[in-house]
């Protein structure tokens, strides 16, 4: 029997198929445009001399046989040809399945993204030539200050009247409220001194009674410290008796004398100004005398003087005026300030103080009575003058 032929099975090219798995991603691939003019630029055909240049436009036939694959394309890839020629459509991708990020366990510690901060470009030149305005400037912001309160204004202030010193102040103001308070208990027990000052006083007594009460004289050469306690007393008198306050450095000032001429000088010698007296009883001073270094002053005439020769002289509040004559004589010894607290009056106190400055001013020398002399006195203090020198009128007075 004989074998039947067998058929030729013809044989036929095809294209290899890819498969695709998830788990290997298609290779990717990108077109470089740039790079091929690139590398155009960059070889070494660009140096080549015409000829050259003609055989590499027109390179010679090949001899090889002819394939049924594609030519491989001229532009330049980013990874390996491929082993199999590229399909005619589009391959399909299969993206990979999305990664899960671990979250951290503790979430606090995880750092934040940073800002990217935008990129600043320096200030141009700026032209005087531009017509723009220039930019409002931002208000700054200030921060607010924190106000406190620190005291009611609720009505205007009122002036009050103590019942005991007769002081008039403003209760509201501190400063009128701690002058109130010195001069009220200097009115009522006198003014207080420690252990220590009354202690240095006594050093400076110029009169001592037998109650261990004493008079000490202040002048410009004693300590600093008790000029300004003397100081201090002197500004609650002048509040009282309503006299023009004496600053320190003319409290404690010297004076030229017109009449005292120094026997190897042309000028007067000068001598102190002022000198304090303190009537010291305990710890307390309850009297004070201000005398003064003058030279002239004016007689008090009697009031049915009516002649053209006579004056008149304002005293101060609560007193009337007084007569003096128009021609002045001398003088040395001048009251500026007396005062007596309050509740030590009609004691001889201030009698005593006149005294002791008499006798005491001038070093050596007790000046007369005639030669004695007030400045502009209260009607209290031309009562103390008037008892002192024993008759209305004939006496001093000179204005300062």
């Amino acid at each position: 029997m004989a074998s039947v032929p067998s058929k030729k099975v013809p044989k036929t090219y095809s294209r290899q198929k890819r498969s695709l798995y998830d788990e290997e991603p298609p290779i990717k691939r990108r077109r470089v445009e740039r790079a091929v003019d690139a590398a155009k630029a960059d070889s070494p055909i660009s140096h080549l001399t015409g000829t050259q240049e003609d055989d590499c436009k027109h390179p010679p036939v090949s001899s090889e046989p002819l394939t049924s694959s594609p030519k491989t394309s001229p532009a330049v890839w980013s990874d390996e040809a491929p082993r199999s020629s590229p399909p005619s459509s589009p391959v399909p991708t299969s993206s990979p399945p999305p990664l899960q990020r671990r979250r951290p366990v503790f979430s606090l510690f995880r750092k934040q993204a940073k800002k990217h901060s935008t990129s600043k470009q320096p200030l141009s030149e700026r032209s005087d030539n531009d017509a723009r305005s220039p930019p409002a400037a931002l208000p700054v912001k200030t921060k607010p200050k924190h106000m406190v309160q620190m005291q009611l204004d609720l009505a205007s202030e009122s002036r009050k009247a103590c019942k005991t010193c007769g002081m008039e102040y403003i209760p509201s103001n501190a400063e009128d409220a701690a002058l109130h308070r010195k001069f009220h208990a200097m009115n009522v027990g006198g003014v207080d001194f420690t252990k220590a000052t009354v202690d240095r006083l006594r050093n400076n007594q110029v009169w001592s009674g037998g109650d261990g009460s004493f008079i000490a004289a202040i002048g410009r050469k004693d300590a600093l410290a008790l000029r300004n306690k003397t100081s201090d007393v002197l500004k609650v008198v002048n509040t009282e008796l309503g006299a023009v306050p004496i600053s320190d450095e003319e409290l404690w000032s010297q004076t030229r004398a017109s009449g005292n001429v120094g026997k190897d000088s042309s000028r007067p010698t000068p001598v102190d100004r002022f000198k304090t007296y303190l009537y010291i009883r305990g710890h307390k001073c309850i009297g004070v005398c201000l005398a003064e270094r003058i030279w002239e002053a004016y007689t008090v005439l009697a009031q049915d003087d009516a002649s053209a020769q006579t004056r008149k002289l304002a005293m101060e509040t609560k007193s009337s005026s007084i007569s003096i004559s128009t021609a002045t004589t001398p003088a040395l010894l001048g009251i500026s300030r007396i005062w007596t607290s309050n509740q030590r009056r009609k004691q001889g106190i201030a009698s005593r103080l006149l005294d002791c400055a008499r006798s005491d001013f001038l070093y050596g020398w007790t000046v007369e009575k005639e030669q004695v002399a007030f400045s502009q006195p209260t009607e209290s203090g031309g009562n103390l003058a008037r008892k002192w020198f024993g008759r209305e009128d004939g006496w001093h007075v000179y204005i300062d």
